[in-house]
């Protein structure tokens, strides 16, 4: 088999007819497979790494079950086939390590290509073949790499140059603030949108790397560039290309004072407002050689922004999708209604022909009012409309380039005729971090929720996490991206984006230990509100438990020790007091106070986990002591003996204090009976808690052996749930409860309350971390079949490959069909119900009859027979577990 075979044992979840959930899976040839999916530093063939240490990433594929790896070898070499391995022979390293792994080679240099390939040994000593090649580029490792300046710019800059011969490699290292787009004579380069990423500018500025070999030519050249305000609310360029030549000679082309610049087509752009575009303004040719640029003005060089220069070492974002309009309305002369029939983040792309002059406006909003007219009354400050003014030459179509806006419906007014079904498309937006994750089961309902959790997400990943994709806001709130983080991870490949965010928290923190409630900081406090501020710890743990991402750690430990250190200064009693937000939009509102101090507990309790991990056994220590402490004053302030109950009794009160445990076991039995009863009984199984209390009641539901008191919650549909958004029309997740009519926080596509997906995952997909190891090398399959739901699958592309679990109930047997990664091992549940003489089969042999236990399948470890069901441990593979009984 050739090493660039690409092998597929895991199984894919296909959807049949109503939501049918079913898994499919190839025969694999036998014996280890070359390893597939190769990356660097999170990313396919990345480019411009600014480190000196990249790490590498595979994953393994095998016939067998229950594999393992147990050595490798990388070759890491200057030739395109990895041979010779030149820069690094790791040797055969005995270790079951496939993710992770740190160059240990020669010094790299920058701005070259370097080459890769892997191969492993298995359980047995048996030697996989090599495989495929992978490659990646290193860009510029420090400042005074950079010859280029900095240079402002109207909208338009150019520069021409001549090459002296054939082109052997060529690569642009480009930051365009706000955002920019590159042409090479001519041709735009690369399929990024929105680029660079929003940072926090006098701190950090992220470059591109292009490889542009083939968009070069011998002879004259022209390098060209359009400049948006974005988040920098300036236009800025510094570009540096370098091209090597066959005859070993090297051209750089720089951005300075010698290139020119113009106005252009591009009016105003503005994240908020929208882009006007006057067609009329188009200079042709102005991208390519040759082209009379006297009339440009000199661009003028200056001292850009302050903040260090650091690699893009994340998806982009792009253009993901095409929506055709739903259905296009006229309710009134002249005015044109487009209902794309999904919630989203992006923009339209305009058909139209007209002659010379009109001005054909778009505006974009999520309602309607009640005669079918726009209602952007939501949108606040924000005036979210395109403008395109018609240069009268036939067919024009056009889309903007340097804003964004969230919408359902578009209004489209000033069009010259009648537009048709082919005038308007929708342009879907966002970072393209790839989807990994799906889950489908025989509640529509759940269904519906999954696919809004999905498109809200979505919609909010522009380089960081926002709140919102449609109205004057669209910021990096840390609460928002602290909840939804286990969510996003299940569903996307979310491990570089999260990387770049994690800096950016970074970024914005202060001497003090202090950091703020968006990142960048834009709008919010300093210091920010105890539940927002913990995602700099939360989400560097989710990092290393999901992705076994120890470096993560390492680089943000002092970071985290300090913004607990700052934490420790404002306690009070050993409490932490000060509050913003709380449980923000609870039907009843909880105390801050508990709240905040929840999370300093948590905060602390992490970061004692943290010190474990990267070996530093006297902070562990200190931490696990100031936890113990901070858990007595926690009970001793905030229980009510008389009540049973903590703080004011609340939903998320008394959920808080049980999530963590800080309720001690005397109390514990007190308040569980008290949250039972406020949901089942005063709320009809409703919640009344916020996006604070959302996030852990669910789990707690289901770890308290309450599942079916979650599933009863997450299927209902009238007010508060968010059956109740779907009933009325939501295809994205709200902002509140609520379906609010006034121009003040009612968001349509707000992703904080998509927390809930991940219990989808966990709960009813039966895919989860162990808590005895990071990255899913141990997994607990512990599907909960409730009440009426009759069969659910969920999957999802970890670092160590596919895990997938797909069952089914009938009222005799039940069916759990698993795909488990190599060098993972699983505990798989299978409940017995109220079944008598139970015994299951895998893949058709028996391996329990008779209360005993018949061994002899491969990747089975042993069966045990616990309270309601039976435990099965499994190594990696595929495996059919079926029961049946009486």
């Amino acid at each position: 088999m050739p090493a660039s075979a690409f092998i597929r044992i895991g199984l894919a979840i296909a959807l049949l007819g109503a939501g049918t959930a079913v898994l499919k899976s190839a025969e694999p040839p036998s014996g280890p497979q070359p390893p597939v999916a190769l990356r660097c530093e999170y990313l396919e063939n990345p480019m411009g790494i600014d480190m000196p240490h990249p790490r590498f990433f595979w994953i393994l594929e095998h016939s067998e079950r229950g594999q393992r790896q147990t050595a490798y070898q990388v070759l890491v070499s200057t030739n395109p086939d990895a041979g010779s391995g030149d820069m690094w022979d790791s040797g055969k390293v005995s270790s079951p390590q496939s993710t992770q792994v740190a160059y240990a080679g020669k010094p790299l240099a920058n701005g070259r290509t370097y080459f890769w390939k892997v191969k492993y040994w298995d359980k047995d000593g048996l030697e996989s073949a090599w495989s495929k090649v992978a490659s990646f580029d290193t860009g510029l490792f420090e400042r005074r790499d950079w010859k280029a300046q900095w240079i402002r710019s109207r909208n338009l800059l150019r520069k021409e140059f001549e090459l002296p011969g054939k082109i052997a490699r060529a690569r642009v290292y480009l930051s365009g603030l706000g955002y920019s787009e590159l042409y090479l004579n001519g041709h735009k380069i690369g399929a990024a949108v929105l680029d660079p990423a929003w940072t926090t500018y006098d701190k950090r500025v992220l470059y591109v790397t292009h490889d542009v070999t083939r968009f070069l030519r011998q002879g004259p050249n022209a390098a060209a560039v359009m400049l948006g305000h974005g988040w920098y609310k300036s236009r800025a360029l510094l570009l540096q290309l370098r091209v090597e030549l066959e005859d070993g000679r090297a051209v750089e082309v720089l951005s300075d004072g010698s290139w020119k610049t113009a106005d252009g087509p591009v009016l105003s752009a503005s994240v908020y407002n929208g882009e006007t575009y006057d067609a009329r303004l188009e200079e042709s040719g102005w991208a390519l050689p040759g082209f009379d640029d006297g009339g440009w003005a000199k661009a003028e060089e200056f001292a850009g922004p302050a903040g260090v220069l650091s690699a893009q070492l994340m998806p982009p974002i792009r253009v993901m999708d095409t929506i055709v309009p739903l259905a296009m309305t006229n309710p009134r002369p002249g005015v044109y209604i487009f209902d794309m029939g999904q919630n989203f983040a992006g923009w339209a792309r305009l058909r139209v022909r007209g002659p010379r002059g009109p001005a054909v406006k778009l505006r974009f909003a999520e309602l309607l009012y009640d005669d079918g007219t726009l209602n952007v009354e939501n949108l606040r400050g924000a005036r979210a409309e395109d403008i395109y003014i018609l240069k009268g030459e036939g067919e024009e179509v056009w889309e903007p380039r340097f804003t964004y806006h969230g919408f359902r419906y578009l209004e489209l007014t000033g069009f010259p005729g009648v537009p048709t079904a082919d005038t308007i498309r929708g342009r879907v937006v966002r970072t393209a971090v790839p989807q990994v994750g799906s889950f489908a089961c025989s509640k529509p309902i759940l269904n519906r929720l999954q696919r809004n959790i999905v498109w809200g997400q979505s919609s909010n990943l522009h380089s960081i996490p926002t709140d919102c994709c449609q109205r004057d806001e669209r910021m990096g709130w840390m609460g928002d991206a602290q909840g939804t983080a286990e969510e996003a991870i299940y569903n996307f490949d979310m491990a570089a984006f999260y990387t770049n965010f994690l800096r950016d928290i970074r970024d914005v923190q202060d001497d003090k230990g202090t950091i703020t409630d968006t990142v960048p900081h834009f709008w919010g406090s300093r210091p920010a509100d105890p539940a927002w501020g913990t995602a700099y710890p939360l989400i560097a743990w989710y990092m290393y438990r999901y992705y076994g991402d120890r470096r993560v750690l390492e680089e943000h430990y002092d970071g985290i020790r300090k913004y607990v250190e700052f934490l420790r200064s404002k306690a009070e009693g050993g409490l932490l007091k000060y509050s913003y937000y709380g449980d923000w939009v609870a039907v009843e509102k909880c105390p801050g106070a508990i709240v905040s101090s929840f999370y300093y507990y948590y905060d602390v309790k992490v970061m004692a986990d943290m010190a474990r991990v990267l070996g530093k056994t006297g902070d562990a220590a200190a931490c696990d002591k100031l936890a113990a402490e901070i858990k007595t004053a926690f009970h001793k302030e905030y229980f009510n003996p008389k009540t049973g109950d903590y703080a004011d009794g609340t939903q998320t009160a008394n959920t808080l204090a049980l999530f963590l445990d800080l309720a001690p076991e005397e109390a514990r039995g007190r308040a569980w009976g008290r949250l039972f009863d406020d949901i089942v009984y005063k709320h009809d199984s409703h919640l009344t808690t916020g996006i604070i209390g959302t996030k852990y009641l669910m789990e707690l539901l289901t770890r308290s052996g309450t599942s079916d008191l979650a599933y009863d919650i997450a299927t209902k549909t009238d007010y508060p749930s968010w059956g109740y958004m779907i009933e009325n029309g939501a295809t994205t997740l709200w902002e509140l409860w609520q379906k609010r009519e006034g121009p003040s926080m009612n968001s349509h596509n707000h992703p904080m309350f998509g927390s809930v997906g991940s219990w989808l995952y966990k709960a009813l997909g039966g895919i989860a971390l162990s808590e005895e190891a990071a990255g899913f090398e141990k997994i607990l399959v512990h599907p909960q079949m409730v009440r009426d739901l009759n069969y659910a699958a969920a999957s999802t592309r970890t670092v160590r490959g596919d895990l997938a679990c797909s069952w089914h109930r009938t009222d005799k047997s039940v069916r759990v069909e698993v795909v488990i990664p190599v060098g993972s091992e699983a505990e798989v549940l299978i409940p017995k119900f109220n079944l008598l003489d139970v015994a299951i089969a895998e893949s058709g042999t028996p391996i329990w009859k008779g209360d005993a236990y018949l061994p002899g399948r491969p990747g089975i470890g042993e069966v045990k027979k616990i309270q309601g069901g039976y435990t099965i441990t499994v190594g990696s593979g595929r495996y059919v577990f079926e029961l049946s009984g009486n």
